[in-house]
């Protein structure tokens, strides 16, 4: 007898022969089920139709349960139905398909080929914020501020450190006064500072702990809509991730090239953003609380940084030293302690806010039992020391602490651009702190909502400048049209002087506006102050004049200097005029403006000056009715009387001539109209009724 394996082996002989033969036999169409194959001992010819009753349609039998299972097996006919369905159901939601595809790959890609995500990440958020800005007309109104303080050359200026203004004027040098150079500055510095967070993580972390870190930088604030403008803080940025990385070199290697790199990022950190001085007192905290920071205090690495920083520093030193600069920041009356208190805890809740994007998907990435989330997913980090993650942290936390301390004393001023330059490290220290083995919940549900943020903010921000230009509100920087405005500034000049256009007097927005567009660009003469433009003086105002532009929203009168700029052009002769500026969507703004000539050049009479020219009006000397009853006739001549009245109709042609040059000449035209009515003639030469007097004889 065949044993149990070699029977299981025939009985699965049997089964596939069995299973192969309807495919090559056709069944008859005169049954409406399969007959049994039998098995294939001998071949057996194909039986013959046999006569029958006409064949019925095949029925569908209904399905039965399938055996020790209790569900109901489909029957096969219902099977492609079956298979239709889900097929429909895909369909339908193959967007959601796509997106939970694209978030596995991706968080694949962070595991296996970080820095190919690195790459992806990086080329999206420049791209995406490059295509929603570039559409924009004008500038941001900090643009125009820098385009302003860097045409002038000092060491410092009234708002801002110097380094930032001066890059933008090199910028603009570069591109042929392209105002697309200053998007170019903001997002090259944007990506600089990524790009140096995952170099200086991947050397604690690895690379995909790096690019985590990367990922998670750019929830912050600061790397939002403000990476648009090229300000202080997006400027400092790049130069605070180059101190800590070049710190961290310096301390853990000793190279003397880190030593004087870290001076001289230092003093480029502060010549960009006083609030870089924060982080420098941090790292120097740093260096004397850390066992490896005190071992190198010894050596003359840090002398060697000290050194660089203070010449590279110099110039700025030498400018803050200066007593007639003014305060950069503008004195808000929160001398008390309690309003400076207040001040200061309103910078720390500005700070997390800053950090809220970043919050929020950290804790999506751990929140359990969430819809879409995926199974939880496990990433290898590389776990950093501690000197690496007390570096991390402290240059995320203490700089804004110190900063927010410190105004409470008056040793640091709170800025627009203060809070932005100090949250960079955000991203890294939030990684520092989670474990070596990382464990995600809810990786798919975490990856979504952070390419909600990649695509949605940039395109947002795009849409919402757009549609608040058509809103109540008033109309962004970035949509003014403030090349329009410049160019009628400087036709209402050239068409007064040959002289080129020098100095527009006004405050940074409305003179930043009328400077920007000018060929050549004109200096600006700050709200008339001497202290905020030091490149403006009593002999150069003189020596060039002055074009003074305002807007009625600041000072309502335009027939004369709003009273701030008395003090310095009070005593120039001006010459006035109003101006209504188109701003679209039916909106309209009207400007005022002040011309003070340049030494030698006499300007016309205002247009308000012209009321004592109805002296010109002598038309109605010559026709006098008057003579017209002294030649004798026949009282048939009355009516020749009259001829010269024709020419009295023609006469007010003189004055409309001049109404458009002269609109205050209206008045006298009343007067003009006296002489219509006629001159009574002396008594003895008045006609009488009944006809003209006899000719008197001569006696």
């Amino acid at each position: 007898m065949p044993s149990d394996d070699e029977a299981a082996v025939a009985s699965s002989a049997d089964a596939a022969q069995v299973a192969a033969a309807p495919a090559s036999a056709k069944p008859s169409p005169t049954t409406a089920e399969p007959r049994p194959a039998q098995p294939p001992v001998k071949p057996q010819p194909a039986p013959k139709p046999q006569p029958g009753p006409k064949p019925k349609q095949a029925q569908i039998k209904p399905a039965r349960p399938a055996r020790g299972t209790g569900q109901i097996a489909p029957s096969p006919a219902a099977a492609p139905a079956a298979a239709a369905r889900p097929a429909a159901t895909r369909a339908s939601f193959l967007p959601l398909t796509l997106l939970l595809g694209a978030c596995d790959s991706l968080f694949d890609m962070l595991r296996n080929r970080p820095q190919r995500l690195l790459l992806w990440v990086l080329g999206l958020y420049g791209t995406l914020w490059f295509i929603s800005a570039i559409s924009f007309p004008g500038l941001p109104a900090v643009g125009y501020e820098m385009a302003l303080f860097g045409g002038e050359l000092q060491g410092g200026y009234w708002k801002y450190p110097p380094l930032a203004p001066w890059l933008t004027e090199l910028a603009s040098l570069a591109t042929g006064r392209w105002n697309g150079a200053q998007l170019l500055l903001a997002l090259g510095s944007a990506l600089m500072t990524l790009a140096l967070l995952w170099r200086l993580g991947a050397s604690i972390f690895g690379a995909s702990g790096a690019t985590l870190a990367v990922a998670l930088t750019i929830l912050i604030g600061s790397f939002g809509p403000q990476v648009t403008a090229y300000d202080p803080a997006i400027a400092s940025l790049p130069f605070s991730v180059a101190l800590v990385l070049l710190y961290r070199r310096a301390v853990l290697g000793g190279a003397r090239s880190s030593w004087i790199g870290l001076g001289i990022a230092a003093a480029l950190l502060i010549s960009t953003n006083h609030a870089g001085t924060a982080l420098v007192l941090v790292l120097i905290g740093h260096l004397v609380l850390t066992a490896d920071g005190r071992s190198r205090l010894a050596t003359s690495g840090l002398a060697v940084a000290a050194g660089a920083c203070f010449v590279v520093l110099l110039p700025h030193l030498m400018w803050l030293a200066q007593a007639h600069v003014a305060s950069p920041v503008p004195d808000d009356g929160a001398t008390g302690l309690w309003p400076r208190i207040s001040a200061a805890f309103a910078f720390v809740f500005g700070q997390v806010g800053l950090n809220l994007g970043l919050i929020v998907i950290a804790a999506l990435a751990f929140i359990p039992r969430l819809p879409l989330q995926g199974e939880p997913a496990d990433l290898e980090l590389n776990a950093p020391s501690a000197f690496d993650r007390s570096l991390l942290v402290s240059a995320a936390v203490l700089p804004s602490i110190l900063v927010a301390l410190g105004s409470v004393f008056g040793w640091f001023t709170i800025g627009a651009y203060t809070g932005s330059a100090l949250v960079a490290f955000s991203g890294l220290a939030l990684v520092a702190l989670l474990p070596a083995r990382l464990t995600i919940r809810a990786p798919r549900l975490t990856i979504a909502a952070w390419m909600l943020v990649l695509f949605g903010v940039p395109i947002g921000y795009a849409t919402s400048t757009y549609s608040r230009a058509y809103g109540s509100g008033p109309v962004p920087t970035e949509l003014y049209p403030a090349k329009a405005l410049s160019k009628a500034m400087q036709s209402v000049w050239k068409s007064r002087t040959t002289r080129p256009l020098d100095i527009v007097t006004g405050s940074t927005r409305e003179a930043g506006f009328v400077a920007a567009y000018a060929s050549p660009r004109p200096s600006v003469f700050i709200d008339a102050d001497l202290t905020k433009s030091p490149w403006i003086n009593a002999e150069r105002l003189k020596r060039s004049g002055a074009l003074v532009v305002w807007s009625t929203d600041e000072f309502k009168r335009t027939d004369e200097l709003p009273p701030p700029y008395r003090t310095a052009l009070g005593n120039a002769p001006s010459m006035f005029g109003t101006m209504v500026l188109p701003l679209g969507g039916g909106k309209l703004k009207a400007y005022g403006w002040a011309m003070i000539a340049p030494d030698g050049v006499v300007l016309p009479p205002p247009a308000s000056a012209a009321p004592p020219a109805p002296s010109v009006a002598q038309p109605p000397t010559p026709p006098s009715p008057a003579p017209a009853p002294v030649p004798p006739g026949p009282p048939v001549a009355i009516p020749e009387a009259s001829q010269p009245a024709p020419p009295e109709a023609e006469e007010p042609a003189a004055p409309a001539a001049t109404s458009p040059t002269q609109p205050a000449a209206l008045p006298p035209a009343a007067e003009r109209e006296k002489p219509e009515a006629p001159i009574p003639a002396p008594p003895d030469e008045q006609p009488s009724p009944a006809g003209p007097s006899p000719t008197r004889s001569p006696e």
